[in-house]
């Protein structure tokens, strides 16, 4: 993301005695992820979007929803056009869809409800049985982001809870 000019000084730094600035908004910077997810909500808030049609806005992770196919890829191209038109780099490799399933935020979207995506079921039913406390905390924290998928999840977890705690 191109730093403003004003910008410019607040991320300024010495090395070897010389002053250098960054143009660009430095990747390590802790704040980053804030700055570029606001930066890019002011653009999408700009675009006037057909209505129907919702846009869904993580960091740098943006989903196009709606129910006619047509009028989620104009909003699609209307979008692209406008980050394009600003300098901002697109990764096409990542841009799915229209499609009634796509995958955003590592979550499956099938026909606007979520889904635990076929390679995360993989994962689970290939994992080993936990041998230490440390493994088993690992899989409860996977299998609790996706809870919600698992009838009765926390009368089942809740015996591999009491085997933390101890």
């Amino acid at each position: 993301i191109p730093l403003q000019e004003e910008d410019k000084p607040q991320f300024a730094f010495t090395w070897e005695g010389v002053q250098y600035t960054f143009n660009r908004l430095p990747q390590g910077y802790k704040h980053s992820p804030t700055i570029a997810h606001n930066a890019l909500a002011r653009i999408l808030k700009e675009i006037d979007i057909p209505d129907g049609i919702s846009v869904y806005q993580y960091i740098d992770d943006i989903l196009i929803g709606g129910d006619n196919q047509e009028t989620v890829k104009g909003a699609f191209n209307q979008i692209l056009s406008t980050l394009t038109s600003l300098g901002l780099e697109i990764p096409y490799a990542k841009c799915q869809g229209p499609s009634q399933e796509v995958k955003f935020l590592g979550v499956w979207w099938c026909g606007g409800a979520i889904a635990v995506p076929a390679d995360t079921l993989e994962k689970i039913e290939a994992g080993k049985a936990p041998e230490n406390k440390k493994e088993l905390q690992q899989i409860l924290g996977t299998l609790s982001y996706w809870r919600k998928h698992v009838p009765g999840f926390s009368i089942i977890a809740r015996s591999l809870y009491k085997l933390i705690k101890k």
